[in-house]
């Protein structure tokens, strides 16, 4: 199911296919995406490859989407495929936010996502949920029981062995 709802005709909205080394697949526009966003998607992207437990989940195929609307407020969510569930989300967030912040947004939103709907515990490290945080740094994934930080977001398949 598309994010654009019939009621907020005015949203820019951009498919994305993430998981098969793709940019953008398809849109309705000529508008550039917010690079920011398009970054945080491919970072999450990255990551969801790596320390994933539950069920099995294909990503293959799978197609993000990417919506500002006429608040410029923005909207992330994919397309359900392969036994995955579909999202779409909005806090408010705008499409000029920091990389940082954007990161950290995709990262648990995915997150909340996979945990609530599909019933996959991502990233965990055993019995141990990983959680986003902006730090100085940047976005990161920090192990909630000693506050240390894994590795940054998009690169925690580099960092699997700490």
């Amino acid at each position: 199911m598309p994010i654009q709802d019939l009621w907020n005709q005015d949203s820019l909205v951009w498919h994305f296919g993430l998981f098969d080394g793709g940019p953008a697949i398809g849109s309705d526009h000529d508008v550039e995406a917010p690079q920011v966003w398009v970054r945080a998607l491919e970072a999450v992207a990255r990551d969801l490859r790596c320390l994933r437990y539950g069920r099995d989940v294909r990503l293959g195929g799978l197609v993000w989407e990417l919506a500002v609307n006429g608040n410029y407020a923005v909207t992330i969510g994919w397309q359900g495929v392969h036994g995955i569930s579909g999202f779409s989300r909005c806090d408010g967030l705008s499409m000029d936010a920091p990389f940082t912040e954007a990161a950290v947004w995709v990262a648990d939103t995915v997150q909340s996502d996979l945990a609530g709907y599909d019933f996959v515990q991502w990233p965990s490290q055993g019995q141990r949920m990983l959680q986003p945080r902006k730090r100085d740094d940047g976005p990161v994934w920090i192990d909630t029981h000693t506050d240390a930080t894994v590795a940054a977001i998009g690169e925690l398949c580099q960092h699997i062995e700490r």
